[in-house]
């Protein structure tokens, strides 16, 4: 699969995700949404909106941290150590592929594996 090669060779950014028919490529992203309890309402207000002309890029992938998730439901969570990971992550891809097969060799994965023989 040389998308996935090429696409990994030139350290672009970009999110693998597993479907029923295989996977979906998503790349190209136009925004970066960086979530936390002050800004999570209006990011789900603003994705509600629908539109009449829906195109396959019109989403967000990512996901939900732990303590958004229980701010959401209305369970307070102590205090914690901050650990600078984000409570949740939204990227708009520009372009999406489906893929049906991939084909991959980890090198790194096969010497580890070797090595527990």
């Amino acid at each position: 699969m040389k998308t996935l090669e090429n696409l990994i060779k030139s350290e672009q950014p970009f999110i693998l995700y597993k479907t029923n028919a295989g996977f979906k490529l998503y790349t190209q992203f136009s925004k970066k949404i960086i979530l936390n309890n002050k800004n999570i309402k209006s990011f789900l207000n603003n994705i509600k909106k629908k539109k009449s002309n829906f195109k396959e890029t019109d989403l967000f992938v990512g996901f939900f941290g732990y303590e958004i998730l229980n701010n959401l439901i209305g369970i307070k969570l102590p205090k914690q150590k901050s650990i600078n990971f984000p409570k949740g992550i939204f990227y708009k891809p520009e372009k999406v592929q489906n893929l049906k097969y991939i084909d991959y060799k980890n090198e790194k994965k096969k010497k580890y594996i070797r090595n527990l023989k």
